[in-house]
C-alpha cells in the first residue's frame, strides 16, 4: 500500500485510501508528507519565507500527538536536528492551547507539517485567517475521514423510513460539520469548476484529459488526501460524485488488499472476512447481577487462563488493593465520586477488573462510550485495584511511552498498566504494546449498523499490530427479561456485529 501511496502524493495526486487497520496508512502519510517540497517564498526584503506546505486534519488531540511524536523521532534521528516546531507543529483544542501558545508558536514560525483537529483549525481560521495560508498549501490530509466527514447511507426512497432519511439530510445540511466547512473554503474554487463541469460532455472530458486545453481548467489548489480503513459506498460516492472537492481528473484509488472492500470478502470457511487478523480473539461476555457468561456459540480459544467464573462478579478479582493514592485525579472529583452515584454497571467495572487481573501481562485499553467520564472510570477501575490511567499522549506517563513500546503478548510486567479512553478518542492510535482492548457496552448505542460496525472494526484494531496476537473483550449488560434468541438482546446485537466483521466469537476462558 505505502509502495502506492507515497509515490501518487509526491506527485501531487488527489487520493481516495482504504486499507485495514494496523496496515501502516497514517505512517504512510506522514513519510510522503514529510518528503515533499518545502513551500518557499521571498518576502518584502527578498529574504526566504517559509510556507506551511501540509495540513493534516485528525478526529481528536491523542491522533495529532501521536502523529507528531513520529515525526520527532524521525527528525532527531540525525546529529544536527531541526527545531521540531519548523518541521511539524499541533493545533488542538486543549483549553485555549490552540489561541494562546499554539497561535504564537504558528505566527512565529510556519511549519512545514501543520496537524490539528477540525474545531481547533477552524477557530485559528476565524480570528486569524491568513495565519494557517490556505491559499498556498501543497496537500489537504484527511485521516479517519469517515469519522469526520459524516454522509447518510442510500435507501430506497420507496421504504417506510423515507420520512426519517429526509429529517436526517436536512439535519446534515443545517449542520455539516466542521471539517466539512473547512474543505469547502479549501476548495471553494474546485467546488466551481467541478459544478459547471456537470453536464460536460464525454468528448470534453477525454480531450482534457489528453492535455488538450479545456473550457473548464482546474484552478490552483491543494491534494487532497482522505484515508480510513472504512470508506463505505455511500461516502465513496459522496466524496467523488458530490463534495467537489475532488480533481477527478487527477485522482486515485489505493485500496491496501487489492481486491474488495473487506466487508464485502468473505473466506472460504465463512469465519473469516478479508482484512481481519487471524491471529485476534474476539470474545464477548454477558454481564447480569448473578453471573459473567460467555456469548452462546463461543469457540474454544487457546488460553490457558484459569477459570474464575461467577467469582469475579462478587469483586474477587486478584488485583487486590486499591491503587487510587495517585495524585493525578483531583481530591474534588474524588470527593464528588464518593458521595455520588455511578453511571457505570458495577458488575461491568467489576468485570472488566476481573479480566484485566488474569490476562493482561502488560499493557490494555479500555474504549468507553465516547460521551462517557475517563477520570470516573478510571477511579472506579484503581478502586477495585486496576492500574488504571486515563489515555494522554502528551504525557509520557499515561500513553507516549507506549507509542514507541515493541512490547507485546509476550512481555510481562510486575503492574500491568490498563489505559482508559473514549471511543470518540481512540481511532487510528497505534500502540504496539497493547496485548487487550476491552470495550464497555456496544460500540455506537443500541442500534447494530454499519455505524456500530465500523466503531467495532476501529476499536478491535488497536491489537493485533504488526501480526502479533491479541484479544478484544466486549463487556455487555445482559438483562435478566432477555433470552439468547431475542435479537433486541445485547448479546444477540454483538453476535449480528461480529457476523458483519467476519469473525467468530471465541470463549474468554476464565469465564468459561
Amino acid at each position: 500500500m505505502q509502495a502506492r501511496l507515497i509515490p501518487a502524493i509526491l506527485e501531487g495526486k488527489d487520493v481516495l485510501l482504504k486499507d485495514r487497520t494496523g496496515s501502516g496508512k497514517s505512517f504512510g502519510l506522514v513519510l510522503a508528507l514529510l518528503n515533499k517540497p518545502r513551500l518557499v517564498s521571498k518576502d518584502e526584503r527578498r529574504q526566504n519565507k517559509r510556507h506551511i506546505t501540509s495540513l493534516v486534519i485528525v478526529p481528536h488531540r491523542e491522533l495529532a500527538y501521536q502523529l507528531l511524536h513520529w515525526i520527532e523521532r524521525m527528525v532527531n534521528v540525525g546529529e544536527h536536528a531541526p527545531p521540531l516546531s519548523s518541521i511539524a507543529q499541533v493545533l488542538v483544542r486543549d483549553g485555549r492551547m490552540h489561541l494562546d501558545t499554539g497561535l504564537q508558536t504558528l505566527q512565529k514560525e510556519s511549519p512545514h507539517v501543520l496537524i490539528g483537529t477540525p474545531q481547533a483549525i477552524m477557530d485559528v481560521y476565524e480570528a486569524h485567517p491568513k495565519v494557517l495560508q490556505l491559499d498556498t498549501l501543497s496537500s489537504v490530509v484527511v485521516d479517519e475521514v469517515d469519522y469526520l466527514i459524516e454522509t447518510l447511507a442510500r435507501k430506497d426512497p420507496g421504504k417506510s423510513f423515507k420520512r426519517a432519511i429526509e429529517k436526517a439530510k436536512r439535519k446534515l445540511q443545517a449542520h455539516p460539520g466542521t471539517t466539512r466547512q473547512l474543505l469547502d473554503v479549501i476548495y471553494a474554487r474546485r467546488r466551481e469548476v467541478n459544478a459547471r463541469r456537470q453536464d460536460e460532455p464525454g468528448l470534453e472530458i477525454a480531450r482534457r484529459r489528453n492535455g488538450q486545453p479545456s473550457s473548464t481548467p482546474m484552478p490552483p489548489s491543494p491534494q487532497l488526501v482522505v484515508s480510513s480503513a472504512t470508506l463505505r459506498t455511500h461516502l465513496r460516492n459522496y466524496l467523488y460524485d458530490e463534495s467537489g472537492w475532488l480533481d477527478k481528473d487527477n485522482v486515485v484509488k489505493i485500496s491496501g488488499t487489492g481486491a474488495k472492500p473487506a466487508e464485502e470478502v468473505q473466506a472460504n470457511d465463512g469465519t473469516r472476512k478479508e482484512g481481519q487478523n487471524a491471529s485476534v480473539e474476539h470474545s464477548v461476555l454477558l454481564v447480569s447481577e448473578q453471573r459473567v457468561r460467555n456469548i452462546p456459540g463461543s469457540a474454544t480459544g487457546a488460553s490457558s487462563v484459569p477459570s474464575l467464573g461467577e467469582e469475579a462478579v462478587n469483586g474477587e478479582t486478584g488485583a487486590c488493593k486499591s491503587v487510587n493514592e495517585a495524585d493525578d485525579i483531583d481530591p474534588g472529583l474524588i470527593q464528588k465520586y464518593s458521595t455520588t452515584a455511578s453511571p457505570y454497571n458495577p458488575s461491568m467495572m467489576e468485570t472488566v477488573a476481573a479480566a484485566f487481573a488474569l490476562d493482561v501481562p502488560s499493557i490494555a485499553l479500555l474504549v468507553l462510550p465516547s460521551s462517557a467520564p475517563v477520570q470516573r472510570a478510571v477511579w472506579e477501575l484503581r478502586e477495585l485495584g486496576v492500574d488504571a490511567h486515563g489515555l494522554d499522549l502528551e504525557s509520557s506517563a499515561n500513553g507516549r511511552s507506549y507509542l514507541a513500546s515493541g512490547g507485546g503478548a509476550e512481555t510481562s510486567r510486575a503492574n500491568p498498566v490498563l489505559l482508559v479512553s473514549t471511543l470518540a478518542t481512540t481511532r487510528g492510535l497505534d500502540l504496539p504494546a497493547l496485548s487487550h482492548v476491552f470495550i464497555y457496552g456496544l460500540p455506537e448505542g443500541d442500534r447494530v449498523n454499519g455505524k456500530a460496525v465500523d466503531a467495532y472494526v476501529h476499536i478491535s484494531g488497536r491489537v493485533g499490530r504488526f501480526g502479533r496476537p491479541g484479544k478484544v473483550v466486549s463487556v455487555v449488560e445482559e438483562k435478566e427479561s432477555e433470552s439468547d434468541s431475542d435479537e433486541s438482546a445485547s448479546g444477540e446485537k454483538m453476535a449480528r456485529i461480529l457476523r458483519a466483521v467476519g469473525v467468530g466469537p471465541v470463549q474468554f476462558a476464565a469465564f468459561a
